[in-house]
């Protein structure tokens, strides 16, 4: 198989053509940097990605509060967590990086908050 991707971990951009069969590569060009042959071959072998979403908040000055994993995870798992998302609720106040769930999805990594909320209503419970 072929397939060509654009390298985004330097300002260089590199369009970067990689050959292989399965995650066995046999053949990368037109990287320019050492930074874009590891990038192609994490893409190819283990792409991971940073989930960032939002998540219901209860008694807080928004009605979301925005959530992102503390670190990167498989790809595959983005649109699993991004349903997951859908079903929490938080209650106010939420802090800029508090943990919302340890380990989601059993990985690890954790999802937390990306946003400051503020309590409106300190006497309603969930």
């Amino acid at each position: 198989m072929k397939k060509e991707i654009i390298c985004i971990v330097c300002p260089n951009s590199c369009r970067i053509t990689a050959e292989y069969d399965g995650k066995t590569i046999n053949h990368i060009q037109g990287a320019q940097c050492r930074k874009g042959r590891e990038f192609i071959e994490n893409e190819i072998k283990n792409p991971l990605r940073t989930f960032t979403g939002s998540v219901q908040c209860i008694s807080g000055n928004y009605q979301l509060v925005s959530v992102k994993t503390s670190k990167p995870i498989p790809k595959k798992y983005m649109k699993q967590i991004g349903k997951k998302t859908h079903q929490i609720k938080v209650k106010a106040p939420v802090e800029i990086g508090q943990v919302i769930i340890h380990h989601i999805m059993e990985l690890d990594t954790d999802l937390v908050a990306t946003r400051r909320v503020k309590n409106v209503n300190k006497d309603k419970a969930i």
